[in-house]
């Protein structure tokens, strides 16, 4: 199987348009879950769009990245904070939603602050802008959570 080849049929298939997008993008996640090699995680990112028709396939999409890292979950969260400045214009909503699932767990909430802690000047400001609007957009829920790992920057 072309690495490649499967995340190129995830990126194009990903509004989910039709039923043979949703077969196509379904098949290749299924080919790349299968690997069980998180260096993939990057690619799979770009595999979200705020402008899909099925949500609960794209969701299986979130539910993959997290199969894949929960073994090194420090390396699993790096790999998608690589992402997001890709994708933060067409998937933010995504991007929210995997943030969102950080922020709930708390062993991983706490590995992700040192992960941002190690970024670039630039995807660190991305990705603090986005837990900061998700903190103001629900403070009882995530004012806590996002306050932790910002601190551990």
């Amino acid at each position: 199987m072309d690495v490649k080849v499967e995340l190129k049929k995830l990126y194009t298939n990903r509004l989910l348009q039709s039923q043979k997008e949703i077969s196509e993008f379904e098949e290749a996640l299924s080919n790349l879950i299968a690997l069980g090699d998180k260096s993939v995680i990057t690619g799979l990112c770009i595999g979200f769009d705020d402008d899909t028709e099925q949500y609960e396939i794209m969701f299986g999409l979130v539910h993959g990245i997290e199969h894949l890292y929960k073994e090194n979950i420090e390396e699993g969260l790096y790999l998608i904070t690589l992402a997001v400045p890709s994708v933060i214009d067409r998937a933010r909503e995504w991007m929210e939603v995997l943030h969102y699932r950080i922020l709930n767990h708390e062993q991983v909430r706490r590995i992700y602050g040192s992960v941002l802690s190690k970024l670039d000047d630039n995807t660190k400001e991305i990705i603090v802008n986005l837990l900061s609007d998700i903190k103001s957009e629900d403070p009882n829920m995530f004012s806590n959570s996002v306050d932790e790992v910002l601190q551990a920057i």
